[in-house]
C-alpha cells in the first residue's frame, strides 16, 4: 500500500480521503489459504489439532500481529508529529477466543473475548506526556478501534523507558 502525505485545507480535511485495501486468496485444502496483499504473498493455516496442516500462522495469529504492527505505525506517526525521539519499540500481545464459537456451538461468540498487549517504548517523552500520547495513538489506530468497536477494548500495558506505567 502506498500512502501519500498531503497538506489539507480545512475544507479537504473534512472530506473523506479513502484508500482501498485489497487481498486475494486461493484455498489449498486442509484449512490452508495462500494469500496476496500489496503484491506480497503469505498464507494462513490451522494447526493439526484443528484439522489443518500447521504450515502457516492462523488467520487470528495475523489479526493479533496486525494489531501490533498497526499500533507501532501510529506510535511512530504521532511521535514524528510531536518531535519525539523513538529509540525502540517492543510489543507483545495475546488474545483469547472461545473455540466453541468457531466450531458452531450455539450461543458462543466466535470473536475475540479479550486482547491484551504490552508496549515497551524507549523514547524521549516525559512521563507526564505519556497519557495524552497514548490517548492519541489509541484514537488513531485502526486495529485498536476495530477491536474496541467490536466490544473488545484492548488492554494495553505501557512501559516507558523501562518504567511500567500500566493501563492508561
Amino acid at each position: 500500500m502506498t500512502v501519500t502525505s498531503t497538506t489539507q485545507s480545512p475544507d479537504t480535511a473534512l472530506s473523506p480521503h479513502l484508500i482501498a485495501i485489497n487481498a486475494s486468496g486461493t484455498w489449498r485444502g486442509l484449512l490452508r489459504t495462500d494469500l496476496t496483499a500489496s503484491g506480497r504473498g503469505f498464507a494462513t493455516a490451522e494447526p493439526l489439532s484443528f484439522g489443518g496442516d500447521d504450515s502457516a500462522p492462523t488467520p487470528m495469529d495475523y489479526v493479533v500481529g496486525a494489531f501490533l504492527g498497526c499500533i507501532t505505525v501510529i506510535i511512530e506517526l504521532v511521535a514524528r508529529e510531536r518531535d519525539i525521539r523513538i529509540d525502540a519499540i517492543e510489543l507483545d500481545a495475546a488474545g483469547t477466543i472461545d473455540v466453541r464459537g468457531v466450531t458452531g456451538h450455539p450461543g458462543i461468540s466466535p470473536s475475540f473475548q479479550s486482547l491484551g498487549a504490552t508496549v515497551r517504548l524507549d523514547a524521549g517523552i516525559p512521563a507526564d506526556a505519556l497519557e495524552p500520547f497514548v490517548a492519541e495513538v489509541e484514537r488513531r489506530c485502526p486495529a485498536f478501534n476495530l477491536f474496541r468497536d467490536a466490544g473488545v477494548t484492548p488492554q494495553v500495558n505501557w512501559v516507558l523507558n523501562g518504567v511500567e506505567r500500566g493501563l492508561l
